[in-house]
């Protein structure tokens, strides 16, 4: 709406530019404001998060939360300058109860993000001399590192994924691996790095991954390093424009708004949230305008082209026609699978095989439909959806239906590998290695069922729960343990 509402004021000829502007930062600075508001009230209580964190504000875990203050907070100094002392205050609390929220969210990356654009702002309007300067960003880099021990076991484990990210890199390195190659791949790499090292200090913090923490990896994995060349010539365009404006106060703060951006997919996943994306395009747009590279009269005059207009609404049409077809499935998958989790899975079947055309790209989907097609015992069917999803997505959980697919139709040697291929890509379960067991009693291959019940027995354990407990009585029992 805020985004449709700026094009909007921007389409009317009348309307000076600072004008538009002035709305259109006033309504973020509201928004920010709020959700910086409603994240603190959920710390104290007054408000339940989602997901199980303390702060997420009106997301499901704190780096959206994070990530969209950080890309809203450079625009909140624009009031903070203000003439009118009530307007500067109010400014000043939203700048505060931001800085706030981001700390109580423990988003390191969030953190690291806000403290940059403070420092940032405090060089730009006020007057300190080199030394102090110096000074500054050392403290910051200090407490910067000093992150690193705020969730030890957290940044070591994204340590793994950069490598193993690397090693995606090192194999496409011009191309990369297309568009969402990295989750399509990434767990193939991390189970061949276990499989390689097996007695890693990783293997304890090893999980189930789809990003890598890192939007440059993300962007050199998915295309490359022309994709990667691409991006920087992107970011040098935006930087020459800049530097035509750079002592406007406005064009100050759109690039601290890319800089917060910037700062905060080194270690997170920004771009995953639309109001990033909005904050980062209007950024852009409002750099280009100062810099005299996006004329306001140009686009009206633009606007006005009829044939401009067609081809917008053609656009604007079959975009909404996807989006509708794409909406109106997801929101029947929802409604199908409420359905099988009371028990109605063969009834339902029917349901997702008429919906499978419209999302047989989506990963999730195809994942539960074989998963509901493996509980009503067509094994067949099901692997062949799960070997689909596969071309999507390389995942733990999926390795494991498969194998459990290949189980029921008597494919032993087929469920062994792929047992093991999860075993490897998230060392730290139990669940594969107690599959494995069991193949290897009903093989009746003694010696296999051996070796794999010391493992189980002797593995240790990240956390403790009833199903690992109850894995190892029963391995006790039957293999009579001492």
């Amino acid at each position: 709406m805020c985004v449709s509402y700026f094009f909007f004021l921007l389409s009317k000829k009348n309307v000076p530019f600072s004008n538009i502007l002035n709305e259109f930062l006033l309504i973020i600075n509201i928004l920010c404001a709020l959700q910086a508001l409603y994240g603190i009230l959920q710390y104290f209580g007054i408000f339940k998060p989602t997901g199980g964190w303390h702060v997420t504000g009106s997301f499901d875990n704190p780096a959206g939360f994070a990530a969209s203050l950080c890309a809203g907070f450079p625009f909140l100094f624009y009031f903070v300058f203000n003439k009118r002392l009530w307007i500067k205050y109010l400014a000043l609390f939203a700048v505060i109860i931001t800085v706030l929220a981001v700390g109580l969210s423990v988003s390191r990356a969030g953190m690291i993000s806000i403290a940059v654009v403070l420092t940032i702002v405090i060089f730009f309007k006020l007057t300190i001399n080199n030394k102090l300067k110096i000074v500054a960003v050392i403290i910051l880099l200090i407490a910067g590192s000093g992150l690193y021990f705020l969730k030890k076991d957290s940044a070591n484990g994204r340590l793994l994924i950069w490598h193993c990210s690397w090693e995606m890199i090192k194999d496409k390195p011009l191309t990369g691996h297309g568009y969402g190659g990295f989750k399509a791949n990434y767990m193939n790499y991390q189970a061949q790095y276990f499989e390689e090292h097996p007695n890693s200090n990783f293997a304890m913090l090893a999980g189930n991954v789809n990003r890598p923490f890192n939007e440059y990896l993300l962007l050199l994995t998915d295309y490359g390093c022309l994709g990667f060349i691409l991006f920087f010539v992107c970011t040098g365009f935006i930087w020459k424009s800049y530097r035509k404006c750079k002592n406007d106060g406005i064009a100050n703060m759109a690039l601290w708004c890319l800089l917060a951006i910037g700062v905060f997919a080194f270690f997170s996943y920004p771009l995953t949230y639309p109001f990033v994306w909005i904050m980062g395009l209007i950024s852009i747009l409002i750099i280009l305008r100062k810099g005299g590279y996006l004329v306001h009269d140009k686009l009206i005059t633009l606007g006005k082209s009829s044939c401009f207009l067609a081809v917008t609404l053609s656009i604007v049409l079959v975009i909404c026609k996807l989006t509708y077809n794409k909406m109106s499935a997801e929101i029947n998958w929802k409604k199908i699978a409420r359905q099988s989790l009371y028990g109605n899975t063969v009834q339902m079947l029917p349901e997702y095989q008429s919906i499978y055309s419209r999302l047989k790209r989506n990963e999730l989907f195809l994942y539960n439909y074989a998963a509901e097609l493996n509980v009503a015992e067509r094994y067949h069917e099901s692997l062949h959806i799960a070997q689909e999803c596969e071309q999507l997505l390389a995942d733990y959980d999926l390795q494991m239906l498969m194998a459990d697919n290949y189980q029921s139709m008597l494919k032993y040697t087929e469920a062994e590998k792929l047992y093991q291929k999860a075993a490897a890509m998230c060392p730290v379960k139990f669940m594969p290695l107690y599959k494995l067991f069991q193949l290897y009693e009903i093989t009746d291959e003694v010696e296999k069922a051996t070796q794999i019940a010391n493992v189980i027995m002797n593995k240790p354990v990240k956390i403790m729960s009833p199903t690992i407990i109850n894995i190892r009585r029963e391995i006790k029992q039957k293999m009579d343990f001492n």
